[in-house]
């Protein structure tokens, strides 16, 4: 990624602090798209760490692999079971069921442009911009998403930029753009590092 982080830096010195600060990035991708859309669905609205707990007893009620054969095995008050809303219980079963009789859908995202993987994935209820654009950076390795609806993107970038408003995270981006998925992963991970308790000058 040097050309790409060449590029964000000169862009943008704040951003380039952070980096430096970061260090390297560990590229990798998701390799289940349908396990990680499940998860990505548990963990709509939820802190990790609940996240997290949901999403393991989901997968132990299927036998620890999310496959769309399995949870079609399922039912509502099942999952429900797990600590999950109805609603979110509902999208997954319903996710699920697709995906067993369009066994190609998720496959066939990474010959879409962006906009149009977003349509695809977002005509399905429950499934939403955010979590359409978490499949696009972790899944698909698209380079240029800005997710400006994300939680801890926005409290990354108020601890960088000393505002989180969305019109100022999208004007950033269009500083970013065509790597906006990359800042995007730099913020991420300045957050986890624990970092963004000093805010960077």
């Amino acid at each position: 990624m040097e050309r790409e982080t060449a590029y964000l830096k000169t862009t943008d010195p704040l951003l380039a602090n952070v980096m430096e600060a970061v260090g390297p990035l560990t590229h990798y991708l998701e390799t289940d798209g349908f396990a990680f859309l499940v998860e990505a669905i548990v963990g709509q609205m939820l802190s990790t760490k609940a996240a997290d707990t949901i999403a393991k007893r989901v997968r132990n009620l299927v036998g620890g692999e999310l496959k769309p054969e399995l949870l079609s095995l399922t039912d509502e008050q099942a999952l429900r079971g797990c600590g999950l809303s109805g609603r979110k219980a509902r999208t997954i079963l319903d996710l699920a069921s697709y995906l067993c009789t369009h066994k190609e859908a998720l496959s066939q995202l990474g010959t879409l442009s962006d906009d149009e993987c977003m349509k695809e994935l977002t005509k399905h209820t429950g499934i939403g911009a955010w979590t359409a654009k978490m499949y696009l950076i972790f899944v698909l390795d698209r380079p240029d998403i800005l997710p400006y609806e994300d939680g801890a993107l926005r409290q990354a970038f108020f601890s960088v930029y000393g505002t989180n408003k969305e019109e100022a995270i999208k004007q950033r981006g269009r500083l970013w753009s065509p790597y906006c998925s990359i800042a995007s992963r730099y913020l991420y991970r300045y957050l986890d590092l624990g970092l963004t308790r000093a805010r960077v000058q």
